[in-house]
């Protein structure tokens, strides 16, 4: 058998080589960052829901702003820092979001959205949108970015959906 080269067409290559991917989520109708599902938990009551969606909220972002209760949903303003880096630079982030979930009967909804970046000043927000902060990179160190904070919000994500299962945090696994 010979050897044969395959080649690929100059096009395909320059466009794989200045096209980017965008990890965060997009909301299609605003264009601004978010994250939102529903998600079906068999055999739980709403109330049980909302229980475990609070203690999570409780447990996950603690140290945060008070948690809003009602009937059917909570909320908080949570934040993060992400670490990042830029040109060999490490960046830290301070990262702020509304986290709100709704919860029916054998199901909930969370919405991760109004992503900012800045800092609290004396128990205020200030703050520009994460687009805004985002879009001032060239868009090829956009992804450096944005990958550590898709990393952190579906990590949120999995941990929620394990503890409105389970009613208590997936324990780490050791890694030998």
């Amino acid at each position: 058998m010979k050897n044969r080269r395959f080649l690929l067409p100059l096009s395909f290559i320059l466009f794989f080589q200045f096209s980017y991917a965008q990890l965060i989520m997009v909301d299609s109708e605003t264009g601004e960052y978010s994250y939102e599902e529903v998600v079906q938990v068999a055999g739980n009551s709403q109330s049980q829901i909302l229980d475990r969606a609070n203690q999570w909220l409780e447990i996950y972002y603690e140290n945060q702003m008070p948690i809003a209760r009602d009937s059917s949903q909570v909320s908080v303003k949570g934040n993060k820092h992400i670490h990042w880096e830029f040109i060999g630079k490490k960046i830290d982030t301070h990262l702020f979001f509304d986290v709100e979930i709704k919860t029916k009967e054998g199901k909930y909804k969370y919405k991760f959205s109004n992503f900012e970046v800045g800092k609290l000043n004396l128990g205020t927000l200030d703050a520009s949108s994460l687009k805004t902060y985002i879009d001032r990179f060239p868009k090829k160190y956009q992804i450096l970015l944005e990958e550590p904070i898709d990393t952190e919000i579906t990590n949120a994500i999995e941990s929620l959906e394990y503890f409105v299962n389970n009613g208590k945090m997936q324990k780490e696994d050791d890694d030998w």
